[in-house]
């Protein structure tokens, strides 16, 4: 039976004990949030994450959204998940206190945004897209507009989306169509946007879109784009809703996956829109939004991975299929060592990839306060988003291979994780796109030097570790190997200018698989230090034996893509147009 059970205890271990190292409350910020304070928050959300939005999951899948005169239907439970939610004031964890938020750090409420996620995908969408568009508003519009809006969108009165895309600019928003015309105090916004979530819908009192347009005076190119917040309702002069704004859905897209969510075609006609920070700043402020929205992607990444990796252990543990060497009579298909090292490469992995969702968002939130955490928190990002959302990929791969036939078919739900998987390695730039940001503006960019400070931070700590000799040696050598690679990339991209676009891929997941190593040896220390301080063995024994099995495993690959990137592009790229 696919039913999830928020993680607590494995989220508790990654925040507290690995990237707070048992000292969270020392961080700026974080001063209030004790064991036992962390404790009382995930358990209410693991409530409402597995009893309420959960159980719309499947019906979100089969039933599916549906559009009528521009109207949007969502599944049965929708509703009542979405009321639980804004009721319980889950959407203010991380917001701004002067606008009805709660101010806590954006690290804090990241394990309830990993349960909302696996326990609903499609539903999450419209409650965290909504968290991203507060944090453009709230760091880039005037005060007027912060004072009408951001405390109706903090409370999840009003719901919020992002209109970059068009049919003829995909992530090319440099040939963008869609115009803004002053006209008095505001500006009429006319054009049309395609892949808007969750950009109609009946669940909240109004949804504000922030749009991406082209003042009539704007130069070329990416440099002449605005940003606009455009109501779907306008507001009267008292605050209360008025009439509707001249924008509608057109169409929902037919999807893949995410059968649940709203993907709308947009079209705005003259609508009512403001400006949000300076003309033809636009892309700036939304980046504020889509960078937020990058890390939230990659813990989506790990709530569809936990729910599949939850469902694969299920049905491994009930499954009885064929005889084991040490067995005389037929078995769960757990004790078949290649299912066990299915089962334990979804778990490593996971493990691996929450506490580097962790890490950067709480890279992001020392940044707030401590200027030196912007680079970091910087570099880490694109890697987090692009490895998390592609191991995604393997991972309900894997769920849906333990399930053998049954998970093809659709009456088990694993093929569901497979499915919905899919877009979080496109959605807020593809993998391509994190890989180019990574290896040019990130280290290319500033020569290398924050990658250089990353690498030495990881050497220092691997050799204070409480891990043994050898797994020291093996991440040693990972290290000195990115450490090359790294300076073959700033040695040869000016005598080979297609080098960093045709290893941009490779670098980004040697990178991911190196993080991913010192996350496992502190993983490893952090249990250590969890078996001497308490009686949990059985946690902290599996906590060593899958980050152990990581370094056996997974850290090989960063001398694999490292091998490839000192290849260079030549054959890459000689490779006739017509030959493919």
């Amino acid at each position: 039976m696919d039913r999830y059970h928020p993680p607590v205890k494995d989220m508790m271990f990654a925040l507290r004990e690995v990237v707070g190292k048992k000292d969270l409350e020392s961080n700026p910020g974080f001063e209030d949030f004790d064991r036992e304070f962390l404790e009382t928050v995930y358990d209410s959300a693991s409530e409402i994450a597995s009893e309420i939005i959960a159980p719309t999951n499947k019906d979100g899948d089969r039933i599916g959204v549906s559009i009528k005169d521009g109207e949007v239907t969502v599944p049965k439970g929708y509703a009542e998940a979405f009321d639980a939610y804004i009721d319980g004031g889950w959407p203010t964890l991380s917001c701004n206190p002067e606008y009805g938020g709660q101010g806590m750090p954006a690290s804090i409420s990241m394990p309830v945004n990993e349960m909302v996620m696996a326990a609903n995908f499609s539903w999450a969408h419209l409650v965290l897209l909504t968290n991203s568009a507060i944090r453009a508003v709230d760091a880039h519009a005037s005060e007027e507009l912060k004072d009408l809006y951001l405390e109706k969108l903090i409370s999840g009165k009003f719901t919020g989306t992002m209109n970059l895309t068009e049919p003829q600019a995909g992530s090319d928003l440099s040939v963008m169509n869609t115009v803004a015309v002053p006209n008095g105090d505001c500006y009429k916004i006319t054009g049309q946007k395609i892949f808007i979530t969750w950009g109609e819908h009946s669940l909240s009192e109004n949804i504000i879109h922030l749009v991406l347009a082209r003042l009539p005076d704007a130069p070329d190119g990416v440099k002449g784009i605005s940003l606009f917040l455009v109501p779907k309702i306008k507001l009267n002069e008292d605050r209360t809703l008025g009439e509707r704004n001249t924008l509608k859905a057109v169409s929902v897209e037919h999807k893949l996956g995410i059968h649940g969510c709203a993907t709308c075609v947009m079209s705005f006609e003259e609508a009512e829109g403001f400006l949000i920070g300076e003309p033809n700043q636009g892309l700036a402020c939304m980046f504020t939004m889509m960078n937020d929205a990058r890390i939230g992607v990659a813990c989506e990444s790990v709530a569809i991975a936990e729910r599949a990796y939850q469902q694969a252990v299920n049905y491994a543990k009930d499954r009885i299929q064929g005889k084991t060497q040490s067995s005389e009579s037929r078995v769960a298909i757990i004790n078949h060592p290649d299912v066990r090292r299915m089962l334990l490469t979804m778990k490593s992995l996971i493990e691996i990839m929450r506490v580097m969702v962790y890490e950067n968002t709480f890279e992001c939130d020392l940044a707030e306060s401590q200027p030196e955490h912007i680079k970091r928190a910087d570099l880490l990002t694109p890697i987090t988003k692009a490895w998390c959302s592609e191991l995604c990929q393997d991972i309900t791969s894997i769920a849906l291979q333990i399930h053998g036939g049954m998970g093809y078919v659709e009456e088990t739900g694993a093929a569901q994780h497979f499915r919905d998987a899919r877009i979080t390695t496109i959605y807020e730039g593809t993998t391509g796109i994190q890989a180019n940001d990574l290896i040019g503006r990130k280290f290319i960019g500033d020569n290398g030097s924050e990658m250089n400070d990353l690498l030495n931070e990881i050497e220092t700590e691997i050799e204070g570790s409480d891990i043994d000799i050898e797994m020291k040696t093996e991440l040693n050598q990972a290290i000195h190997r990115a450490k090359n690679v790294s300076s073959f990339i700033l040695e040869n991209f000016q005598k080979d200018p297609n080098l960093p676009g045709s290893s941009s891929y490779n670098f980004v997941m040697m990178m991911g698989y190196l993080v991913g190593g010192w996350i496992a040896a502190r993983n490893i220390t952090a249990a250590k230090k969890g078996l001497r301080e308490s009686d949990d063995s059985e946690f902290y024994n599996a906590k060593i034996i899958s980050s152990s099995y990581y370094i056996e495993q997974f850290l090989p690959l960063v001398s694999s893509f490292g091998s490839s990137i000192m290849h260079g592009s030549e054959s890459m790229m000689s490779m006739p147009d017509e030959q493919f």
